[in-house]
């Protein structure tokens, strides 16, 4: 994480660096940057997020959304820091929550096919039982119609081929990638979001 960690603005440097903002100067935000962005990832991100890699990319995305809504932004007495650590503390709960549904989705794909494959399918009546191996057999072949579709970039069908098909260890498809941990658990939960949507669009939310 770059920036200066023991460096910060005078509330009329800050609002200096605001106006230019709003006026459309966007190198402005260098200033904010280099002053804010340590106390904002070991604050409020870090602590929110499973790994460096997430932690660091909400801080960009933190800055860049702040570009992004600089015409709303109301000077305040207390400087802009409190604004900038809500934009993170709400990017923060929105990435955790993702990579909570990527971890589930991997774990619930696997789990509800070994369970409907052998304890509930040894309880339920035979019709009911070649009923529920018929929708998943469907459920395998809509799921494998998406990722093979198309439409997942390269580096998102290998992510979920490796974590949830060949159902290896985060380490393991860090490895195999050739990137870090944290890295691969940024990418997997992109992919499964995207693979959410392309699924739900063709077939209806998953059951």
């Amino acid at each position: 994480m770059t920036g200066d960690a023991g460096r910060t603005l005078s509330l009329e440097e800050e609002r200096a660096l605001v106006e230019r903002l709003k006026s459309g100067d966007t190198s402005a935000l260098n200033g904010l940057w280099h002053a804010y962005a340590r106390v904002i990832y070991a604050s409020i991100v870090f602590p929110r997020l499973p790994n460096r890699d997430m932690a660091e990319e909400v801080v960009q995305n933190t800055f860049l959304k702040a570009v992004e809504r600089i015409e709303s932004y109301q000077w305040q007495e207390h400087g802009i820091l409190p604004w900038l650590k809500t934009i993170a503390r709400n990017l923060s709960m929105d990435v955790h929550r993702r990579h909570k549904r990527a971890e589930r989705f991997s774990k619930g794909y696997t789990q509800h096919m070994e369970v409907a494959e052998s304890e509930q399918l040894a309880t339920q009546r035979p019709d009911r039982a070649l009923m529920e191996q018929e929708r998943l057999q469907q459920t395998r072949e809509r799921v494998r119609a998406v990722l093979d579709g198309g439409k997942l970039n390269a580096r998102y069908h290998k992510a979920i081929e490796l974590r949830l098909f060949q159902e290896l260890e985060r380490e393991q498809c860090a490895e195999i990638m050739g990137v870090k941990v944290g890295t691969f658990d940024v990418l997997f939960h992109r992919a499964v979001k995207r693979f959410e949507a392309l699924y739900t669009k063709t077939y209806g939310a998953p059951e």
